[in-house]
């Protein structure tokens, strides 16, 4: 899987998901939702579907970004690693394996956050021999994902070392000029307060890369990367939420000073976002289809390969 580019990623996922349920649930339109990474590819997606379909064939009806960057000139702390000597060491070690391999990844996110992330376990655990607390999101962060070296040579060059990816027809997906104002569809996008990895002011900034009429409902959790996400509805309530509907020309700290705090989890509030857009709650429909066999319970297969 070497080879395997971004542009593969947007036309053998992105895409085929998005029909594919489409085709199952017999929907006219899917909501798509992207997380980190993720959400930067879903918007390049959305960009690229702009100009693939005409206006009464889109597969998306709205959409959902958590915690994104779109645009890169401040990516925050990693910037430190970002430049054009770091990328090619990164790409002649891809090189030698045809990947990056996730921990590499997750070590230099910890790097950003040493001393809760790297000096706080040896202190506790190596130091004063305590057992490490069973943290069943932690042991979900650990489950590492390993990068493709020619997606993820494009996607450090493009986005992160030229930022192209707001830049009007820079960067050419699946055959199409990707151009993020030809989006219209309304998006919902959730940043965390104490994101260290995708700041929350940088992926603000989405609404100034939109087009003007491009509804956009943004919420600001409190906490980081993952939980500010991983928010469950509990009783008493662990964190908060601020929540607004930005101009294409309003800063962060101007939303911010416009936007309604709410105790809570912001799940509520998205859940009262779709409703309205997706119709009436119905019965789940049966999966079964000639186009898409049964491939085994989820979460697949995968999960027990070494």
């Amino acid at each position: 899987m070497a080879g395997l580019s971004f542009d593969d990623y947007l036309l053998e996922g992105v895409d085929p998901a998005a029909q594919a349920a489409r085709q199952i649930c017999k929907a006219p339109q899917v909501h798509l939702t992207g997380y980190c990474i993720g959400g930067t590819l879903v918007t390049s997606y959305m960009a690229w579907a702009a100009r693939h379909f005409d206006a009464k064939n889109q597969p998306v009806a709205h959409w959902t970004l958590l915690t994104t960057l779109t645009n890169f000139a401040k990516p925050g702390d990693i910037d430190v690693f970002i430049d054009e000597p770091m990328i090619q060491a990164i790409e002649k070690k891809m090189a030698k394996t045809g990947f990056l391999d996730g921990n590499d990844m997750a070590t230099s996110f910890r790097l950003l956050r040493s001393n809760s992330l790297v000096w706080h376990y040896f202190e506790h655990s190596y130091l004063l021999g305590e057992p490490l607390p069973a943290f069943d999101v932690l042991f979900w962060n650990m489950d590492t994902t390993r990068m493709p070296a020619t997606m993820h040579s494009y996607y450090l060059r493009q986005m992160y070392l030229h930022n192209n990816l707001v830049k009007p027809d820079a960067m050419t997906l699946g055959g199409e000029k990707i151009d993020l104002t030809r989006i219209a569809q309304p998006l919902y996008a959730v940043s965390a307060e104490d994101d260290h990895i995708v700041p929350w002011r940088q992926s603000y900034l989405i609404r100034q890369h939109l087009n003007a009429k491009t509804p956009v409902r943004f919420v600001l959790s409190t906490s980081g990367h993952i939980f500010g996400i991983v928010n469950p509805v509990v009783n008493p309530p662990k964190r908060n939420f601020w929540v607004g509907e930005p101009k294409r020309q309003e800063t962060s700290e101007d939303w911010y000073g416009g936007a309604t705090k709410t105790t809570g989890s912001w799940w509520t509030d998205w859940m009262a976002w779709l409703a309205p857009k997706c119709g009436p709650m119905v019965s789940a429909p049966k999966l079964a289809a000639k186009s898409y066999p049964d491939l085994g319970a989820a979460p697949g297969a995968y999960v027990f390969e070494q």
